[in-house]
């Protein structure tokens, strides 16, 4: 991953008032998602808040985020650990303990990065007031507000809904006839169904954070570099001088780097973000489809959930696809750029073929690249397995 580095070696002529004021709120609007991130115990650089953080009271704030942090994470792993062993559903519990440990592994690869999204926050920043580009942070602001109100809303939902249902009841005398039956005497048959109460919130409620706060910012971000690549394109087709020229020139040499450290930071969150979305949808889907005789509780849960993380699989794939063809149409008209200076031709022609044959790219764990058939793929994927274990299930019974 190349080291990000802040110059400030543009001349930014007379721009507007509302284009300045513009390009000093882009952070301003992603106040919301660096403070989810905070509360996560990541602290990215460009965080308002950190500037604070040299005050004792602060250092222990800290402190005791990481070790609630922590605990939220390890706590639900383990006792889903245990569930896994107990509970008699563990076709449902042993996938679960996997998408587990796949989200604490992204979580600590996020706070790794921590410094290198605060970098590309700042960047963004300056080439957004440089570039003049006129968007309304105000909106997106409220965009974001409202995307981590119907994401956590739709978790309480889940929860409230969980807590009423009938599989929680049932869920609760088994693991109550289980202390009493296997010798834990010193035990309150409610030690386990209290564990499990306990575990189910902290998850739902802790990861909801993390899930949202991580699509929040790679959706965002994507959003952001195809506002810029965009408003690159357009300036490049009415471009008439030279000092124009090579600002554009540079604006995308640093978009497009900016764009592959986003890659190296989020491919591995993203590949998890998709494949713990699809393993989750699979079961709300494959129970909707194929077990007609699902309880109308289960159909309400399956439904929350399965509302959820499809939010979470469009944000990121939708994002990063309509990213990604900003970024090639810039390209397409950055190789054509020096047409349009005829008297500097060759001169600007050696500087593309230099400096700007990267392909335009986001990945997911440097495997598959992101595009819109994704979503496609993903949904037959989906449907394929559940086909074949239905069938599966047909031909054993």
């Amino acid at each position: 991953m190349r080291v990000l580095t802040v110059p400030n070696n543009w001349k930014v002529g007379n721009a507007p008032e509302d284009c300045r004021r513009s390009g000093k709120e882009f952070l301003k609007s992603f106040s919301p998602i660096l403070l989810l991130f905070y509360i996560k115990g990541v602290d990215i650089s460009s965080c308002p808040w950190r500037e604070s953080n040299k005050s004792k009271k602060h250092i222990h704030l800290n402190i005791f985020i990481q070790i609630g942090n922590m605990f939220v994470l390890v706590f639900p792993l383990v006792c889903q650990l245990l569930w896994v062993l107990i509970l008699p559903m563990k076709k449902i519990e042993g996938p679960l303990l996997l998408v587990f440990v796949i989200q604490i592994s992204y979580y600590y690869f996020i706070r790794r990065s921590q410094n290198q999204i605060g970098q590309i926050l700042k960047i963004l920043n300056r080439i957004s007031h440089q570039l003049q580009c006129n968007t309304d942070y105000r909106k997106r602001k409220t965009a974001i507000y409202v995307f981590f109100i119907v994401m956590y809303s739709l978790s309480i939902a889940y929860l409230y809904i969980y807590f009423c249902s009938e599989r929680r009841i049932v869920d609760q005398e088994y693991l109550k006839n289980y202390t009493l039956s296997r010798g834990f005497s010193k035990l309150s048959s409610n030690c386990l169904p209290l564990l499990r109460n306990f575990a189910v919130s902290f998850y739902t409620l802790g990861s909801s954070i993390l899930i949202i706060g991580t699509t929040a910012c790679y959706t965002f971000l994507c959003v952001q570099m195809r506002c810029l690549f965009l408003h690159i394109a357009n300036e490049i087709q009415s471009v008439k001088e030279e000092g124009s020229a090579c600002q554009l020139l540079h604006a995308y040499g640093e978009l497009a780097n900016v764009l592959s450290n986003i890659d190296d930071i989020f491919s591995y969150t993203v590949f998890v973000l998709v494949v713990s979305s699809m393993a989750c949808l699979f079961r709300p889907i494959y129970s909707l489809i194929f077990l007609l005789e699902t309880h109308f509780e289960f159909s309400i849960l399956y439904l929350f959930s399965g509302i959820y993380f499809s939010i979470v699989l469009l944000s990121v794939i939708f994002s990063a696809s309509e990213a990604v063809q900003a970024g090639k149409l810039a390209r397409e008209l950055i190789v054509s750029l020096p047409g349009f200076l005829p008297l500097r031709y060759m001169e600007l022609k050696k500087m593309v073929r230099r400096n700007f044959k990267r392909e335009i790219v986001l990945t997911l764990w440097k495997t598959y690249t992101i595009d819109r058939s994704l979503l496609f793929s993903a949904l037959g994927t989906l449907a394929t397995y559940g086909i074949l274990i239905a069938t599966l299930g047909n031909v054993q019974s």
